[in-house]
């Protein structure tokens, strides 16, 4: 009796010994994809040469926003015709607003707005909409 209950004993300290985990064996958690909102422009609305097209919106990044870029750009022909990037210091919440003269378009362009998140671990998402622009 003695017997069983000693191998009960080394079978308990052996189970609860090995549970346990190292440290490398940690899985970390899951990077959380950034939130990019767009509040301006307006798809339907039309901008003209000479007028500033404005670009606002937010970004709520959990994991830390490292760097924030706006690109617009012809969808067809690829042409950019403007394109900035912001460092933002790691911030979890960032109001973005860009402001850009329309130049070079020739005739009525739906151009693409393309604002591009990019986070403390390097990973990146991007939001496009599109913007209306004329001569």
């Amino acid at each position: 009796m003695k017997s069983i209950r000693l191998m009960a004993y080394v079978l308990v300290i052996a189970t609860l010994t090995n549970c346990s985990k190292k440290d490398d064996d940690v899985t970390p958690p899951a990077d959380s994809p950034a939130v990019i909102t767009y509040t301006s422009p307006n798809p339907l609305t039309i901008t003209q040469n000479g007028s500033a097209l404005t670009i606002e919106g937010t970004i709520n990044e959990t994991d830390g926003l490292a760097s924030v870029k706006v690109e617009v750009k012809n969808p067809i022909t690829n042409v950019v015709y403007y394109t900035q990037t912001t460092t933002t210091a790691n911030v979890a919440f960032y109001r973005f607003q860009w402001s850009w003269v329309v130049s070079g378009i020739t005739a009525a362009t739906v151009a693409t707005v393309k604002v591009t998140a990019k986070d403390a671990n390097g990973v990146e998402i991007s939001k496009e909409i599109n913007a209306n622009l004329t001569n």
